[in-house]
């Protein structure tokens, strides 16, 4: 079973509000964020939007997180971006 984009609007939204309030994480939730953008960047349902505009923002921050050698460094120093990104992702209409 695949996950619709609101699933997976909904896994992303859940490790992000983590990284935020915990201000650490796992290299295996960074590789799933990265995952989660892959899918919805491929999806061609998903429409052009605030929301498509940030996946790269996305992306760039799972990926480096999951090769960081202090990922609490690196989730912190996001702070503000995942912030950001928390109210894209609910203010999106999925």
């Amino acid at each position: 079973m695949s996950l619709t984009i609101n699933n997976q609007l909904d896994l992303l939204h859940d490790i992000l509000s983590l990284h935020a309030e915990e201000c650490c994480g796992s290299t295996s939730e960074c590789e799933q964020i990265s995952r989660i953008i892959n899918s919805l960047q491929q999806n061609p349902s998903l429409p052009k939007n605030d929301l498509s505009q940030i996946l790269d923002g996305i992306n760039q921050y799972g990926s480096q997180g999951a090769n960081s050698a202090n990922l609490d460094d690196h989730i912190t120093s996001y702070q503000s971006d995942i912030k950001q990104w928390l109210q894209v992702i609910k203010d999106s209409n999925y």
